[in-house]
């Protein structure tokens, strides 16, 4: 954890540390207004080494995502501060504008299930992005951060679910029920095809009905490497979790994104889901540029599984 949490502090401004001292200060305060008081000090006897029982109880590993939560909740909510004005001015006078993640407004009936429900109950999608979902709900006691289950139909028949985190829940405008944003998390090789076949459908149903921008629901971001070397340096680091690039257009802290990393030739080809975690300007050669940092959206054991696969086909091309 210790390795893990230095990599997250070091990456973070002055600012976003502060800001991330309040916002988890904020949610003690809020948990023992809740359920009661945890005092500090059953804590800090763990602080001086990560000892067997800590780590046979996971408080590590749980700590460090919730830090890790804490400070992309502090990144996205100032990207979506700065996108309140529709341009953002730089030093330069150059103007840019915020990428956003495309959403579909349609309406369509879901199921959704809570983890401590047994059976679903039903729902209504309003929005629907390859990132995410806003639906209207009956009325729900969880809070952001909670997990919660989707089911979305498919064009053939059947349901997909998809494991969503909400992000916010609101009471809806029509004055019954909660319109709850939800970010659609850990999805797996298999559901990630079929979500992307879900949108496609949808997506389809709404420009028969007018509804629909004609911008991609689904992102892409494509990354060549010139030589298997280069790919397989990068391949560490994509089985770790996270990949920092440079993209020569700003995009949206939070926005899910289609990452397909191949070779020149594309005989080695890995297609991935990820999420952006962090972005920075630099000026390169007199023109703005971007560093984005990816947190790669897969369960990890699939994750590793997948880069090893694509690891083993370029040694065996080697061999050919």
């Amino acid at each position: 954890m210790k390795k893990i949490s230095h990599k997250l502090l070091s990456e973070a401004t002055p600012d976003e540390l502060l800001a991330c001292i309040q916002l988890l200060a904020m949610s003690v305060v809020q948990h023992r207004a809740k359920f009661g008081v945890v005092a500090l000090t059953a804590s800090t006897a763990q602080l001086g080494s990560i000892s067997d029982t800590a780590d046979a109880t996971g408080l590590f590993v749980k700590s460090s995502a919730v830090l890790e939560e804490a400070l992309e909740m502090v990144r996205s909510h100032a990207s979506a501060s700065a996108r309140k004005q529709p341009m953002q001015e730089q030093a330069h006078g150059q103007s840019i504008e915020n990428r956003t993640q495309f959403r579909l407004k349609i309406s369509v009936p879901v199921k959704v299930s809570w983890p401590q429900d047994s059976k679903p109950v039903n729902a209504k999608l309003e929005d629907i992005s390859w990132g995410g979902a806003s639906i209207h709900m009956p009325e729900t006691n969880m809070d952001s951060g909670d997990m919660l289950r989707v089911f979305l139909p498919r064009s053939q028949g059947g349901l997909i679910a998809i494991e969503a985190k909400i992000l916010r829940s609101l009471p809806h405008s029509s004055g019954s029920g909660q319109s709850v944003a939800t970010r659609f998390s850990s999805l797996n090789t298999r559901d990630e095809a079929k979500l992307e076949e879900i949108l496609e459908h949808l997506t389809h149903a709404a420009d028969h009905e007018g509804q629909r921008s004609h911008a991609r629901l689904t992102q892409r971001l494509e990354l060549q490497f010139d030589g298997e070397q280069e790919l397989l340096t990068t391949l560490d680091d994509i089985s770790a979790g996270g990949l920092g690039i440079t993209v020569p257009e700003p995009v949206q802290l939070g926005q899910s994104l289609q990452i397909l990393i191949s070779t020149l030739d594309e005989a080695c080809l890995l297609k991935l889901r990820a999420r952006v975690v962090r972005q920075e300007a630099v000026r390169l050669h007199a023109k703005d540029v971007y560093r984005v940092g990816l947190k790669f959206e897969h369960p990890s054991a699939e994750l590793q599984k997948r880069t090893g696969e694509l690891i083993a086909r370029i040694a065996a091309i080697k061999k050919e």
